[in-house]
């Protein structure tokens, strides 16, 4: 099996080639080619080899976010280990560079070739591979099993796509899973998964999900009234912020703008797309829609002041859209109105915020009824459903700020993940 998996990989590597390069020159943030097969630029010899050597993996934005307190955790219980922190994004790794400050090294994943993960794992030498919610790659993890490295899933889950696409892998799943030594689920239905897939059920416990211990910096009194001056918030302003959202729902939240404008005189949207890079699209939208329309970027440069008619800000930024939610009446979130499984609704709701989404939260499911069994989250089937409930809601300020709280409380109460995963640890490196 694994031979028909290097030659099929081998080859689609060869093909796509030409993408990855056209996309890193052309791309913002650069793929780095290079590193994805193990050549690094970083001095290497002033940290490896090393006495112990840690490695966590996250795919992305969300699962490094996730990562952020886990790994100052581990930081505080090994200070002497060297920790390294991988991403697949560009996106990823941009972000975990600016939170991630526990990691010695930030690099991208090494592609899933058997010579080039041979090659990565020979030079860190890990003693911990960890892997963030789902990213299991044959190659890496065998080569990691045949080093002698303790391999553990943390704050596992497997959606439903990810769910049937395994299943393809056959009996090199049934390896690949043999090789880690522990599977930390989230929840009962994810161990399931995982044990229907072929995990041994003697290397599966439920620990909880990461993103409950998400690092919550609140702002300080000055920075709270210089943003609400940035945002030019008033003292009857609603605000209303999309998250994460993809193209077919940005239109949909500018026709929701101008429903409830004549409402709430002084409404403002904060859009955000998933991939910033869209930014010039969602201003050409907001021109096609005669909404007026800024960048964040341009106003917190001092490029432009903003007026009373603009009221939709697009936050063209990466790692600050959490941070935002301060500022928000109420919070939806995007991935959820189009079939994509919708987006983290925690990080939202950590923070005193009512959360609507759509009806597609299936990569969330978990996270979605946690909020909606508790009436601190909101399902919208369409427009006319997402205009009532979010009229409701920011017409009524007592039922709207009792339910934040509650969602606040409620994500208070459910941490402790980070602790029963760091217990593991401590197991795995001994």
């Amino acid at each position: 099996m694994y031979l028909l998996y290097n030659t099929i990989l081998s080859v689609l590597t060869v093909f796509l080639l030409p993408y990855f390069y056209y996309k890193s020159r052309s791309n913002d943030e650069k793929l780095n080619l290079r590193e994805r097969f193990a050549f690094y630029n970083h001095n290497l010899d002033l940290l490896f080899p090393a006495e112990k050597v840690i490695w966590i993996h996250a795919a992305s934005v969300g699962e490094t976010l996730a990562a952020q307190k886990f790994t100052e955790e581990i930081r505080k219980n090994h200070p002497q280990a060297r920790i390294i922190f991988s991403n697949m994004t560009a996106s990823g790794k941009k972000l975990a560079k600016k939170k991630i400050e526990a990691a010695d090294l930030v690099i991208y994943l090494p592609f899933d070739l058997n010579w080039v993960v041979n090659k990565a794992v020979n030079i860190f030498k890990p003693d911990l591979f960890i892997m963030i919610e789902t990213e299991l790659w044959p190659n890496l993890i065998k080569a990691l099993d045949e080093q002698g490295t303790q391999i553990m899933l943390a704050s596992g889950r497997i959606s439903d796509d990810s769910f049937d696409k395994y299943k393809y892998l056959g009996n090199l799943l049934e390896d690949m899973l043999q090789r880690v030594d522990i599977f930390s689920m989230q929840h009962q239905e994810a161990a399931a998964k995982i044990k229907e897939l072929g995990a041994p059920e003697d290397h599966i416990c439920i620990n909880g999900n990461l993103k409950y211990d998400l690092s919550i910096n609140h702002p300080s009194e000055e920075e709270y009234y210089k943003k609400r001056e940035l945002f030019n918030i008033k003292n009857k302003t609603k605000v209303v912020i999309a998250g994460s959202t993809h193209q077919g729902e940005e239109e949909i939240i500018l026709d929701l703008y101008k429903k409830l404008k004549p409402h709430f005189k002084d409404l403002k949207i904060l859009l955000a797309p998933r991939y910033v890079e869209r930014r010039e699209e969602l201003l050409d939208l907001c021109q096609q829609k005669a909404v007026k329309a800024a960048l964040y970027t341009e106003i917190k440069k001092d490029e432009i002041h903003l007026s009373n008619d603009v009221d939709i800000i697009i936050i063209d930024t990466m790692g600050e859209l959490a941070e935002l939610y301060y500022f928000a009446d109420l919070v939806f979130i995007g991935g959820s109105l189009i079939n994509r499984g919708g987006h983290n609704v925690i990080e939202a709701a950590a923070r005193a915020k009512v959360v609507l989404f759509g009806p597609s939260m299936y990569n969330f499911k978990e996270e979605r009824d946690f909020l909606v069994d508790n009436e601190t989250g909101f399902e919208v089937k369409d427009l006319d459903d997402f205009i009532e409930k979010s009229y409701q809601l920011l017409a009524n300020d007592n039922f709207r700020k009792d339910r934040a709280e509650k969602a606040a409380a409620l994500i208070a109460e459910n941490r402790g993940s980070v602790r029963k995963n760091l217990q593991l640890i401590n197991v795995l490196l001994k």
